[in-house]
């Protein structure tokens, strides 16, 4: 019995010492002005041909109903990565669309360097400098009769 105890103590000693790194490194990336986001990408399809409503746009189709005036929209894919800033990430969108992210903050918002590509043909390069909960909505490629929308939104 007492053989069993030594060996519980040093792997309740290595528990305690890896639960506390665990908790104590969020902690170091708030001290060194690092700051963790979480970026949610929408690929979506806008066209003007008849297509149910998504309900999973439900926040953000107003928006792009009034700046790219397409009857219908749906959500292709729907990507979502977690960010400690500054931070360089690549989002497969799906459809063989990916972004490349490189966001840090500044100002109290998020300030993203964008570049989107389809294969390894980019699409699109822009800043995006966003409030958190603020989507960015960005036009892309025609598409299957329709265009596509990327919708990136810090939280």
């Amino acid at each position: 019995m007492l053989a069993k105890h030594s060996h519980t103590q040093p792997r309740k000693r290595w528990l305690a010492l890896w639960l506390g790194l665990v908790l104590w490194l969020p902690l170091v990336g708030v001290a060194n002005g690092q700051t963790t986001v979480n970026v949610d990408a929408l690929l979506i399809h806008a066209s003007d041909r008849p297509a149910a409503l998504d309900a999973r746009l439900d926040r953000v189709e107003y928006r792009l109903r009034r700046i790219f005036q397409f009857e219908h929209y749906a959500l292709l894919n729907n990507t979502q990565s977690l960010l400690t800033l500054p931070s360089q990430t690549r989002l497969d969108l799906g459809h063989g669309y990916t972004l490349h992210i490189n966001a840090a903050p500044r100002n109290g918002r998020v300030r993203a360097e964008v570049q989107w590509y389809q294969g390894r043909t980019r699409l699109l390069s822009t800043s995006v400098a966003q409030r958190r909960g603020v989507p960015a909505i960005l036009g892309g490629p025609a598409y299957q009769g329709g265009t596509l929308i990327l919708v990136l939104e810090f939280n």
